[in-house]
């Protein structure tokens, strides 16, 4: 039986994950009907929405009892354990290996098969790799993917064999083959790819593209999307929310409807933000301020004195006693983008209202 203090089966904390990946995908259905949305828009909107789907019923599988088949984890992690894994099989061939990642946690999806396509591709390099040379795994990252180069100071690949290995033809005598092609399969059913590539100095070097699950890319944002419903033209908002796919949406729709938003995730972040105002309004999830949530709404109000706030919450019913007592507007999770539009809307007109 698990033990209660398993994260994975904290109910409540996995109904908050849930509830957020609703959010998000409710927001891109709301996107997608949006007056004026192109087949660009729509097509975006769905690749948000499939993403996010995919997310909650992992959620929520697992906190059934499913068993959990894959993890996502830091894309850093997983090679600096694939290393360490491998640290006998580079003793005994009298290799160093080398490791080059970037600050910063990108996450990718299917940590067990990164580390199995890294454990193929750092093996097969370590087989060829002279001794008391090095085996480098640099590590890169975009908003979409992560990049990670395996690289030997063998005597690299011929070129009219470059595409045979990922088919089953091995370099070694009495190889199979069999790790080069099961490892571009691994990679590509997640999306990714492995390929052999050109790196000047050096022998083979094999790069492995994987997509990151803890960013969404940024969407289109047309004209003809900022003629939609709810006209927020040259109000100044400020967005306080930890989740980054609802942060991206939030950020995204109303800079469409011609808001300038800045977002932050934690409170050092707010009050840099509010350093920058005043805001016209305020959308709030208490989550990042949770250590001093009246410090911090003291804050936006001493910085913002008419700005319109509005909470953002999944459990409005739970909301601490200095947040019930405000005039504040609520916006329950999961959301659509139409009802933030609204109650800005409304709460940018009382504020502004004479008393």
């Amino acid at each position: 039986m698990t033990a209660p203090s398993d994260p994975h089966r904290d109910l409540a904390g996995v109904l908050h994950d849930v509830s957020n990946a609703l959010t998000v995908l409710l927001g891109w259905v709301g996107e997608a009907r949006a007056p004026g949305a192109t087949a660009e828009d729509v097509a975006y909107a769905l690749t948000i929405v499939e993403q996010r789907a995919r997310i909650a019923r992992d959620l929520a599988r697992h906190a059934i009892g499913s068993a959990r088949i894959d993890e996502q984890r830091e894309v850093s992690v997983i090679v600096h354990e694939t290393c360490k894994a491998l640290a006998v099989e580079a003793q005994r061939a009298h290799v160093q290996l080398v490791v080059k990642v970037p600050d910063g946690g990108a996450k990718v999806g299917g940590a067990l098969d990164v580390a199995q396509v890294l454990t193929n591709l750092v093996l097969n390099a370590l087989a060829y790799a002279p001794r008391g040379s090095s085996v480098d795994m640099t590590v890169t990252a975009d908003d979409e993917r992560c990049t990670i180069v395996v690289a030997d100071d063998g005597p690299g690949v011929a070129p009219e064999r470059r595409e045979s290995i990922f088919e089953g033809s091995s370099l070694r005598p009495g190889g199979t083959g069999v790790g080069l092609r099961h490892s571009r399969a691994l990679a590509r059913a997640w999306g990714g790819d492995v390929e052999l590539v050109d790196q000047e100095g050096r022998g083979a070097c094999l790069l492995v593209r994987w997509p990151r699950i803890d960013a969404v890319p940024r969407p289109p944002v047309s004209e003809s999307a900022r003629a939609g419903i709810g006209d927020l033209s040259g109000m100044r908002l400020l967005v306080v929310e930890d989740d980054v796919a609802v942060t991206q949406l939030l950020e995204t729709a109303l800079e469409a409807r011609g808001a300038t938003v800045t977002t932050t995730t934690t409170a050092t972040e707010l009050t840099q933000a509010l350093a920058h105002g005043p805001y016209d309004a305020a959308l709030v999830d208490l989550s990042p301020i949770a250590a001093d949530t009246a410090g911090a709404l003291a804050a936006l109000r001493a910085g913002s004195p008419h700005a319109a706030v509005v909470l953002v919450t999944g459990n409005a019913d739970a909301t601490p006693d200095m947040v019930a007592g405000l005039t504040i507007e609520l916006v329950r999770k999961p959301f659509e983008v139409r009802e933030v539009v609204a109650v800005l809307a409304r709460a940018i007109r009382r504020a502004k209202s004479p008393s």
